[in-house]
């Protein structure tokens, strides 16, 4: 396991893509036999999911040789359960597409730091997930709620030793702005902190490229790009000391992170992981 952020960026595309995930109450014997299963689409094995804030949490259904499910009942029913009960009512989720895979993003908040499945059903296969919530005090990335740190941000005209400052090509057009000057401004702010080297499959695929689009439909809105690492490289994960600024003061330990700030400067949305235009232009909506 690599250690850092580079571990955790690393998580977010590996260790949520394990196809080994089910249930608790499920011998792992049956679970590798069923021909669905839900996995996760966003960190885990690291302080990811605090009990009390309202969280967005993405999965997807694989088929017993690892594919993905694209074509997804409309809505999806998902339930979360606790203790082998289940907690509240029904979610009725929307499936989504970041263009390349389909998603359901579930929107959750969970009273308490315990572990709940997520479980639901295709062509008669019960799908079950297990979701660790933690104290809210050992996540370091701010929840929706808090208010947004300010912090520099790499620009065309202060680069902040970040090279290349976008690893896209080519560059997108948004690093005219620092991410503190934006907040001190008082726009609306949508922050993605993300590469275009390292998050490359079907768990994050083309996310950055996503918010490049659509934040060019939402002119109102500030938006930046910032990578993760000051000095990419394609070959190896960079360690911790190579982070950008920007990935430290948020505690931001996987890529790509969304954040969606209001004009008060509070984070009134967040989209980690796998997001696709659609849900983008929600979100981005919710702050123009």
């Amino acid at each position: 396991m690599l250690r850092g952020f580079g571990a955790a960026a690393l998580g977010a595309v590996v260790a949520t893509s394990c196809r080994s995930q089910g249930s608790p109450t499920v011998p792992a014997g049956e679970a590798a036999a069923l021909p669905f299963r839900l996995v996760a689409a966003f960190p885990t094995g690291i302080p990811y999911v605090p009990a009390g804030p309202a969280v967005r949490l993405p999965f997807q259904v694989a088929r017993i040789d690892g594919s993905l499910v694209q074509d997804l009942p409309d809505p999806f029913e998902l339930t979360i359960w606790r203790d082998d009960r289940q907690v509240g009512d029904p979610v009725r989720v929307r499936p989504e597409t970041d263009g390349t895979s389909t998603y359901l993003p579930l929107p959750a908040v969970f009273d308490e730091a315990v572990d709940y499945e997520i479980r639901g059903n295709l062509e008669g296969t019960d799908l079950v997930a297990p979701v660790e919530v933690v104290p809210p005090d050992t996540v370091t990335t701010p929840p929706v709620g808090a208010p947004m740190p300010p912090s520099a941000t790499a620009t065309d005209e202060r680069p902040l030793d970040v090279n290349p400052i976008c690893t896209l090509n080519p560059q997108c057009p948004w690093h005219t702005v620092s991410l503190d000057a934006a907040l001190g401004s008082r726009s609306p702010v949508a922050l993605v902190i993300g590469s275009d080297v390292y998050c490359t499959d079907d768990r994050c695929g083309p996310s950055l490229q996503n918010f490049v689009a659509v934040a060019g439909e939402f002119p109102t809105v500030t938006s930046i790009h910032a990578e993760p690492f000051r000095n990419p490289k394609i070959e190896t994960f960079p360690d911790d000391v190579n982070r950008t600024e920007v990935a430290t003061v948020l505690g931001v330990e996987w890529e790509p992170a969304t954040f969606f700030v209001d004009r008060s400067g509070a984070i009134v949305g967040r989209a980690d992981g796998i997001v696709g235009a659609g849900e983008l232009r929600q979100l981005f909506a919710g702050i123009a």
